[in-house]
């Protein structure tokens, strides 16, 4: 029973670290399509644990080691030390000037969006055009549905066959192509950050068989999913 009760804290304080992992991985990454793994997180843990009678003096602790993170992580993803640094600071002095619980979970929320924005901002090509660019974001926000080329015509105003000639004009790589891309890379943080067997992950990416999201990680990997995690 002893040894039970022992595993249980250290149980939950791995998935929360995995969950946190996760988080800042996104942030490096500049992936807006986070709400899921931000929502996990929230589900976890309440934040930082202080010892003190006031709530308020938690959360604000709280947005003071999530601004810190976040803006290394942000660093870490490209965004410069400066803007990085003031950003963080901002949002801290905000967050301790506050005397309302609900904003300062706002601000957590927005601090963290804002630097993923501007972190996802840096990997945009300039020379991609709005109609590309406004594809690419919807296809990082949905590319865990079946996505079809109809859809993204519709999106744009543009015939599929244009569309189809602009997008890969532009990126390189075909509509397909862009998307299993993302799927792989939204495939190693599930790997790495969550225990969700190969098959789930699988399902949860719309990959239509768990041998053919299997076969696809190898191609563009060299590895297995299963390998992948292990030697990471």
């Amino acid at each position: 029973m002893a040894e039970h009760e022992q595993q249980g804290p250290i149980r939950d304080r791995n998935q929360i670290y995995l969950a946190e992992k996760a988080l800042l991985e996104m942030v490096r990454t500049g992936d807006i399509n986070y709400l899921d793994a931000f929502r996990e997180s929230e589900r976890l843990s309440p934040g930082v644990p202080v010892s003190t009678r006031e709530p308020l003096r938690q959360m604000k602790t709280s947005v003071i080691v999530f601004a810190t993170l976040v803006s290394r992580a942000a660093m870490e993803g490209g965004l410069s030390p400066e803007i990085a640094y003031a950003l963080g600071d901002d949002y801290i002095n905000r967050a301790e000037k506050s005397h309302d619980p609900k904003e300062i979970a706002r601000l957590a929320t927005d601090m963290y969006e804002d630097f993923i924005r501007r972190v996802h901002e840096l990997g945009i090509r300039p020379d991609y055009s709005l109609t590309v660019r406004k594809c690419c974001d919807y296809l990082e926000l949905h590319f865990q549905e079946n996505i079809s080329l109809s859809e993204l015509a519709k999106l744009t105003g543009y015939s599929e066959y244009y569309l189809t000639e602009k997008f890969k004009k532009e990126t390189g790589e075909t509509v397909n192509a862009y998307i299993r891309r993302k799927k792989i890379e939204r495939a190693k943080i599930l790997l790495l950050t969550t225990a969700l067997s190969v098959g789930e992950i699988a399902e949860k990416l719309s990959f239509c068989t768990p041998n053919y999201f299997i076969q696809c990680f190898r191609e563009d990997t060299g590895l297995t999913p299963a390998r992948f995690r292990k030697e990471q």
